[in-house]
């Protein structure tokens, strides 16, 4: 219940578990016409740097917190489904000041088993964990993490991993790795042996544009990656990969869109992209688009009239709205969201 949760203090230990206290909005509340058909509406708010956007069998709305929670939406409640990871920060000074901190990435469902990236670890350690039931992180079953994949004294194996997507027979899993940029990898997990492994590689198919972020599972054996590219610059992409060749089949550039992160399949060639807009010190205001594919190159970029602070993931409800998580104004505070916004998919 709302009531019996207690709030989580704005500075963090290296693992946190506990209640924390989310505030929601009723529906109506703050919602705001963009335009005749799109209306942007909050549904979750108190959450501190949120990620991934996802549903379970009952259509709950599923996300994750920074301070090692994973959070679903039962009703107007939220409560923690499953807290205690670790967590860990980007980025740290000298002085000892550490700020962007990351907890579990993705969570996505399999019928009734969540399955969840242990984030907060270091690069090389982190694993996937897979839950049949409410409770704590320790109690998941783990998948290996994967280790260095080169040569590179800079590689330390595969860390931050996000983006989860299912294969269309639930057998597989796929996420993006961020451990090393000289890679860039898509991993593969096998549900039923728990196996975690290396996949798809950008840099040895030729493809210089890093940080993969989101996958989508498409028709005819493909999967649809989204590469973020470098922080502040409009250099992202979306690449259709042959799962059995294990090689791109069509490349696509973003025009104008600075480092995308999140990707949800509207319909035909059409995907929904939030745009982060990433510095290293604040939050910028981010866009909501659609983009169409066509024939492989340059992608056309169709603006919704959406902006939010810090968007990072997308997906879409039941009930058709695209789901957005946003950091908020400030980074690391518990001022992050859930947004639903209607009108981009009937």
């Amino acid at each position: 219940m709302l009531s019996q949760l207690r709030s989580v203090p704005a500075r963090f230990m290296s693992r946190v578990s506990g209640r924390i206290a989310v505030s929601l909005l009723s529906v109506g509340l703050m919602s705001v016409s963009v335009c005749a058909e799109t209306k942007v509406q909050t549904v979750l708010r108190g959450l501190v740097n949120p990620s991934s956007v996802s549903f379970n069998a009952d259509g709950e709305l599923t996300v994750c917190d920074a301070r090692g929670l994973v959070v679903v939406l039962k009703g107007d409640q939220a409560m923690n489904y499953v807290s205690g990871f670790d967590t860990e920060h980007w980025k740290s000074n000298e002085e000892g000041k550490k700020w962007y901190a990351v907890g579990p990435l993705s969570a996505i469902w399999s019928d009734s088993t969540l399955i969840v990236t242990d984030a907060g670890k270091a690069d090389g350690e982190e694993t996937l964990l897979f839950f049949d039931a409410k409770g704590k992180a320790s109690s998941g079953t783990k998948t290996n993490s994967v280790p260095p994949t080169s040569d590179d004294p800079a590689d330390k194996g595969e860390g931050n991993l996000t983006g989860m997507s299912l294969s269309q027979d639930g057998s597989t899993v796929y996420v993006c790795g961020q451990g090393f940029d000289g890679k860039s990898w898509v991993l593969a997990g096998d549900v039923a042996s728990k196996e975690l492994k290396p996949l798809l590689s950008a840099d040895d198919n030729g493809i210089e544009t890093n940080s993969p972020m989101q996958t989508v599972v498409g028709d005819d054996n493909t999967l649809y990656v989204l590469y973020s590219g470098a922080g502040g610059k409009a250099d992202g992409l979306i690449v259709r990969w042959d799962l059995g060749t294990k090689k791109p089949s069509g490349q696509w550039t973003l025009p104008g869109v600075i480092n995308p992160m999140g990707m949800a399949h509207v319909d035909g060639d059409k995907f929904a992209v939030v745009e982060n807009n990433w510095a290293l010190n604040q939050t910028n205001q981010g866009r909501v688009l659609v983009v169409t594919l066509g024939e492989p190159g340059e992608a056309a970029i169709s603006e919704t009239g959406v902006s939010l602070d810090g968007p990072v993931a997308c997906g879409f409800g039941p009930d058709n709205r695209l789901y957005v998580t946003q950091l908020g104004e400030e980074f690391d505070k518990p001022v992050g969201s859930v947004v639903a916004i209607s009108g981009l998919k009937d």
